[in-house]
């Protein structure tokens, strides 16, 4: 995948709708485009064009209508757009980003269950790569 992939927000709720399922018709890309953020037919033609020029879907020719898809996995959009906005606004720094969530007290007890839980993950991956090598 491109290192340089940035979505902005009708992107992500058009690749949300083809990552829910796949392909989709214009018109059931259109209903739903519809519903969710209140986009005409053109709007919708419009966004899917461009996004065919940035090549983040593609379309076939089905019996009756184009179908279209994403060979963009979400995991990876995920992870780029998560790095990309750690070193806009963090420097690049996770410890920043969670300090600043531990400083103004946003989280909950899940929340940090969850980061010890993660934090030990790491800490054997580390460990099992380290005794591999």
């Amino acid at each position: 995948m491109d290192g340089n992939i940035s979505l902005n927000h009708s992107e992500w709720c058009i690749l949300e709708a083809l990552w829910q399922k796949q392909p989709k018709t214009l018109m059931q890309l259109v209903r739903e485009m519809k519903d969710r953020q209140g986009w005409s037919k053109s709007t919708t033609n419009t966004m899917l064009r461009r996004m065919q020029e940035k090549a983040y879907i593609r379309y076939e020719e089905g019996e009756k209508a184009r179908l279209y898809h994403t060979d963009l996995k979400r995991e990876e959009v995920v992870l780029k757009e998560t790095e990309s906005f750690l070193k806009r606004t963090y420097g690049g720094s996770l410890g920043m980003l969670v300090n600043m969530f531990v400083e103004n007290n946003q989280l909950t007890d899940k929340d940090i269950a969850q980061l010890r839980e993660i934090l030990h993950r790491a800490e054997e991956r580390k460990r099992s790569s380290s005794e591999q090598s």
